[in-house]
């Protein structure tokens, strides 16, 4: 059986070689796509979970938050790259040539991509953990003292969004406005 830890760093590797693959300019579009999937299911937990999901069972409501997350995350993917990128013929030059650019393009798209990756299987991870693991025996929860156990409180929506219970946070609050700064201005 394949730990949670390890699918973690598996959906990070994976979307990282995605990342190193579009670049940098498209791994941020999706990034902003994937925060602000996150905040929104983040921001109405209460309400969705409470309200709309709390008469029926729990394997459903797993499947409700994450096909929501996934399709947002799917959309955020097929986004084209703003501004001058490498397809299009507007390549900006700068010292170190186009084939300098394209290798930090490709570098920092990886990084962004694995980011995007740690999110993305994160916040999959997150809503088991709200629905008590709802497929025992085959996704089960982490043993108390095991690595995937130690990991659970280093998943996104624990460490940004302070997550014991839904309502939101101010720090997810704050990385949504600095994205959508950044989308607006930069891009």
């Amino acid at each position: 059986m394949v730990s949670l830890y390890s699918m973690l760093w598996v959906m990070a590797v994976f979307f990282g070689v995605i990342g190193v693959i579009r670049g940098l300019r498209r791994e941020i579009v999706s990034f902003g796509g994937i925060v602000l999937a996150t905040f929104a299911l983040f921001q109405f937990d209460v309400l969705l979970r409470g309200v709309f999901l709390a008469s029926i069972p729990r394997d459903q409501a797993f499947f409700v938050q994450a096909g929501l997350f996934c399709v947002v995350v799917y959309f955020a993917y097929q986004t084209r790259s703003f501004g001058g990128g490498y397809e299009g013929g507007g390549e900006v030059r700068r010292e170190g040539g186009p084939r300098a650019n394209r290798f930090q393009d490709a570098i920092l798209g990886g990084l962004l991509g694995a980011l995007n990756g740690y999110l993305i299987w994160g916040a999959i991870w997150y809503f088991l953990d709200i629905n008590d693991y709802p497929f025992a025996p085959l996704i089960t929860a982490p043993a108390a003292n095991s690595i995937s156990a130690q990991a659970l409180n280093a998943i996104p929506l624990v460490l940004i969004g302070n997550a014991t219970g839904g309502g939101g946070s101010q720090v997810l609050t704050v990385i949504v406005v600095i994205m959508f700064v950044v989308v607006l201005v930069v891009m």
